[in-house]
């Protein structure tokens, strides 16, 4: 289960790697809590789509409970999971951030990372916890910085990185070959 709140992009592309065998995992359903890109993106895909409403907490539970997903993959949800959902779902629900954690967590961190001149950034893939991209790390990939790129060339730069390593990233939590130590998630068998 995918779960998204903007473009979809990270979506898309979890889609076709499974669809392409690198993820060998089926997507069963995105949800989404507003109108979005990636609602279009589902109907092209074929994939069902579950729009949450203003009672959203309730009705995500609700859907979890139901659908009982293997994993919860969060690309783009633009929602803070509440506590319950996370102790409830703890080890299930995995997050992209596109910067390198601890640095610039939360929302615009492309934008902000920009802005501050950074000369390295990249993704973090992290388990998701109570606090905001506070959870134990899985992967970080980093990049080095053009000085020359604009803000959108960086953007474009953290999405082809994002799009490469999500599926891998989720594939290999599916495998649970993998234990948490401290903050760090450390993989035993890597797949990808």
């Amino acid at each position: 289960m995918i779960m998204a709140s903007g473009n979809g992009s990270n979506f898309e592309a979890i889609v076709k790697a499974s669809r392409e065998g690198i993820l060998k995992a089926n997507v069963r359903n995105l949800i989404v809590d507003r109108s979005c890109y990636a609602e279009e993106r589902a109907r092209r895909l074929g994939i069902p789509c579950i729009k949450l409403g203003r009672k959203w907490v309730e009705e995500l539970e609700q859907v979890l409970d139901e659908l009982r997903p293997s994993l919860v993959v969060l690309a783009g949800f633009m929602r803070i999971i509440p506590e319950r959902i996370v102790r409830k779902w703890r080890w299930k629900i995995i997050n992209i951030h596109p910067s390198l954690l601890p640095a610039f967590p939360g929302m615009h961190a492309i934008e902000k990372a920009y802005k501050h001149g950074v000369k390295v950034t990249g993704i973090t893939v992290h388990f998701v916890d109570e606090g905001v991209d506070t959870g134990p790390i899985i992967l970080q990939k980093a990049i080095e910085v053009d000085p020359r790129w604009t803000l959108d060339d960086l953007e474009g730069k953290i999405h082809e990185i994002e799009h490469a390593w999500y599926p891998r990233i989720i594939q290999t939590i599916l495998n649970g070959r993998w234990y948490v130590e401290g903050r760090r998630v450390v993989i035993e068998e890597y797949t990808g």
